[in-house]
């Protein structure tokens, strides 16, 4: 009985000691996987360089994580009740504080942006196919024209033969110039202008199979002054810019009358004509219309002992321009006359009134202040020239 007694206890023991040493078991593991958590996280809340230094960081002294010495740190009870630590760089900046932030850099556009509105704007070269009937420059600014024309103008009429008979003949009228200009801006209102043509005049009168003849001139034209006033300026979308233009043309260039007015080459008219124009000009980025009216009065003048007074002339011109970018604009236009006849000794000359009208096209390209415009001009009826073709520089 005592024996069973002493087995009995022998085995509650060594139950309890096995229970005890696998207690101590689990305790040993749940340690040490919390001090190696302890130790991977701070490791993550410090830089390396840290450990190895004796000065505390800015950084600790915020966060109350304060080193004692090297490589030793407040106790892990301490250490876990302290608030985290900011992230480190390599976190993504959607978790970083707004102080961590890096600020952000400006834009280049917008730069560019204040740059023009703050410094000198660019002129406007939309209207520069206007430049030679609107008011476009500064005052005290300068424009010089130069360049090469050429125009064609063909016309039948019949002729009559001795002793009886009428046979077909033409007439061809050639035309090369070089028109010279040269444009002041007075003010912001008024701009002189002046231009004066050079070159070579050709009239080819010719029937097939019975005879040609020619008759050539040359030199200088009529000069023409003018002056453009800025009269109204537009108010709005729907009010356009008014500019009135006042010219006059000079006789300086040598011209020639002749009853019938086909077999005489001339570059002028050669008489005073005063003139007077209204255009105003309408603008709807990218678009610009125009349209206006005119008048000029020929005076008299003796030609070979015959007096001589050229029809007066109603002008009326209307068109539109297309700026396809800041340096480049189509225009096309269309030009129209009215001239009343032409009296001779004070008698009128039947079959002087004259209708012309013509279709004008253009590209006006300007870079740095400097300008080229290539221009085509096609007649719509017998009285305008048939084709004209040119070529302008602006400086």
């Amino acid at each position: 009985m005592t024996s069973f007694r002493c087995h009995l206890r022998y085995r509650c023991f060594a139950r309890s000691l096995q229970r005890f040493t696998i207690c101590c078991g689990l305790l040993a593991i749940c340690f040490s996987k919390t001090t190696a958590a302890n130790e991977y996280s701070g490791s993550l809340w410090r830089a390396e360089p840290d450990f190895v230094s004796h000065e505390p960081r800015p950084e600790d002294v915020a966060y109350g994580v304060i080193p004692t010495s090297a490589n030793e740190s407040l106790p892990l009870y301490a250490q876990l009740a302290l608030p985290p630590k900011p992230p480190t760089v390599d976190t993504p900046m959607m978790l970083q504080k707004p102080a961590d932030l890096p600020a952000p850099k400006p834009e280049k556009k917008s730069e560019e942006k204040e740059d023009q509105s703050y410094g000198e704007q660019e002129e406007d070269q939309s209207v520069q196919f206007l430049r030679t009937a609107s008011v476009l420059l500064k005052p005290g600014q300068w424009q010089f024209d130069y360049g090469l024309v050429y125009v064609k103008d063909n016309f039948e009429l019949p002729i009559s033969l001795f002793p009886s008979g009428v046979a077909p003949a033409e007439t061809k009228r050639r035309l090369l110039q070089v028109p010279f200009a040269v444009r002041y801006g007075w003010n912001k209102d008024v701009q002189l202008s002046a231009s004066l043509p050079v070159g070579w005049s050709q009239i080819e009168f010719s029937s097939p199979g019975i005879f040609d003849e020619y008759n050539n001139n040359g030199g200088i034209g009529d000069l023409q002054l003018g002056v453009n006033y800025h009269w109204l300026k537009s108010c709005g979308e729907h009010s356009p810019d008014v500019i009135l233009n006042f010219g006059l043309s000079v006789p300086t260039g040598d011209g020639v009358f002749a009853t019938t007015g086909v077999n005489q080459a001339t570059l002028a008219n050669a008489v005073w004509a005063p003139s007077i124009q209204v255009l105003c000009v309408q603008r709807y980025d990218p678009i610009v219309l125009f349209y206006g009216v005119g008048y000029q009065y020929q005076f008299e003048r003796e030609f070979s002992g015959v007096d001589v007074q050229y029809g007066q002339q109603f002008s009326y011109n209307f068109g539109v321009g297309f700026a396809v970018n800041d340096t480049v604009t189509l225009s096309t236009s269309f030009l129209g006359l009215a001239v009343t006849e032409t009296e001779v000794n004070g008698q009128g000359v039947p079959g002087t009134i004259r209708e012309p009208m013509r279709a004008r096209f253009a590209v006006t390209a300007s870079r740095c202040k400097r300008i080229i415009e290539p221009f085509l001009e096609i007649g719509m009826t017998n009285a305008a020239a048939d084709s004209v073709v040119g070529i302008v520089w602006t400086r």
